[in-house]
């Protein structure tokens, strides 16, 4: 999977949107705390106004 610049709110509106947890990740334990980290920096990122948005890096 080769990784590329994206607008969060493009990507978010598109039918096809998936969260997928790879296969070299199931390993690990996440606790509620590290979910909920990760749910808050996402939710954060989709206030930004598209004028102000700044660069957040969401993947591997």
């Amino acid at each position: 999977m080769k990784a590329s610049p994206s607008q969060f709110y493009k990507f978010m509106q598109r039918p096809d949107t998936q969260f997928v947890i790879p296969i070299y990740q199931r390993n690990y334990d996440w606790s509620e705390e590290q979910c909920k980290q990760l749910l808050d920096d996402i939710i954060d990122v989709g206030r930004y106004s598209r004028e102000d948005m700044r660069v957040h890096f969401v993947g591997s």
